[in-house]
Parts: C-alpha cells; structure tokens; sequence
C-alpha cells in the first residue's frame, strides 16, 4: 500500500518496495517537462536517499506532443508519460476513491459517462461532495464539457437535491446561461448589422446580465448598433 509522503504541485508516495513514486498531472504540452523531471528526481533522491520513480499524467485537450526523455551525455533523464485518455475511466469511477472522480471524466470513455459520474458525486457528503464538484467544474474546462456538466446536472435534480446550492455549482450555472444569452445577441447583432467593429465586441465581453437583457430588446426596434448598445 503506498503512503503519501508529499502533496503539492505533485503527488510524491512511498511504494511497498521502498521506493519513490512521483506522479505529476500536466494541463498542456510543456518541451520542458523533461528538465523539470529532472530536477525533481534528483531533489525527491537526496531528500529522501531512495529509487525514484517518475510518471508524467497528461489531461490537457491538444495531441501529447512532450517528449519523456533527456540525454544530455553523462546526465540522462527518462520517466513515464501517460495520456489520460489512454486509460479507461471506469477504473477511476470504480476504485472507490472519491478524489479520482473528477479525473475519470477527462479519462477514456469519460464523457459518455458522466452521468454516472455525477450521480456518484451527487451521493457524497459534507465538504466531500462540494470539494468533488468544484475539481469537476475546474476539470471540465480542459475538454469543453462545461455545456453538458450543466445539462447532466439540471437533468438529475430534483426537490430534495441539495448539489444544486453548492457555490460553485451554482456559479457554474450561472456564468453558462449568462454566455449563452450573449452569444445569441451577438448572433442576432452580426445578423442584423453584418460583421461587429472591435468596440461591439469589447462592449458584449464585458456587458453584465441587466444589459445584455435590455439589448435583447432593443434590438428589436433600434435601426444602428448604436442604437441597441449606445455609443462607442
């Protein structure tokens, strides 16, 4: 059984054959990653005067494009790199550790089961469940599932659900509806006026709820852009 001997910006664990395993989750291609493990390999071997083992995660959207080996002569570097894809998400979803839920949706299969996958969330307790959505919502961003984690929550919710209130959740929710409502303005806008100036555009990022709501209607009857979002 390993034990966990560090957490930071990587996991470091103590294996049963006494020696290091360093495992690290990497968000994007890094043609560095190879100097880094480097540097942490000689670090976690004097800390700890052991065998280290090195294994790179990848959960970035993009083809893996790192490479897992240095040669610098004398001094060579080598570790395990792992797409996250590459591995089936039911082995995350089944190991019964709720820390490997939100990976499970990035894993292979993923996706297609995060029905499941929230449902196994949903049923957690405490600052648990809330520590496990907040790292999904985080997640979700790497694979553009943001549209259908809100569409799988609101279709699991009911009376008695109380996921729904977590801030996060509800932050989530929140920030996707106001997108989408500004998305559709700025759709009807290009269709009416062809395509938006620079100004439009900077107007629209950064219009709050009440304003992209009062230009919805104002678009309706207004004959110029300036007319629905005012002047430049």
């Amino acid at each position: 059984m390993a034990r966990i001997l560090e957490r930071r910006a990587d996991s470091v664990f103590l294996l049963e054959d006494e020696t290091i395993l360093h495992l690290e989750f990497q968000t994007r291609n890094d043609k560095e990653m190879p100097y880094r493990e480097g540097i942490y390999g000689l670090l976690l071997g004097q800390k700890y005067k052991r065998r280290v083992r090195q294994t790179v995660i990848y959960l970035g959207q993009p083809k893996m494009r790192m490479p897992n080996q240095l040669d610098l002569g004398q001094t060579k570097v080598a570790y395990t790199l792992i797409d996250i894809r590459d591995i089936d998400a039911r082995k995350f979803i089944e190991s019964g550790q709720s820390a490997d839920l939100p990976v499970a949706m990035l894993a292979g299969g993923g996706p297609e089961r995060l029905a499941e996958i929230l449902k196994r969330a949903a049923n957690l307790r405490g600052g648990e469940r809330q520590r496990v959505f907040a790292e999904l919502i985080q997640l979700c961003g790497l694979r553009s599932l943001q549209q259908p984690l809100i569409m799988e929550l609101k279709s699991m919710a009911s009376p008695n659900d109380t996921f729904l209130m977590i801030p996060q959740v509800q932050d989530m929710i929140r920030n996707a509806e106001q997108g989408a409502r500004t998305e559709v303005l700025r759709d009807l806008l290009s269709a009416k006026f062809r395509t938006l100036p620079k100004w439009a555009d900077e107007k629209l990022k950064s219009a709050t709820p009440a304003k992209v709501q009062r230009w919805l209607r104002k678009i309706l009857t207004a004959e110029t852009l300036e007319g629905v979002l005012g002047k430049k």
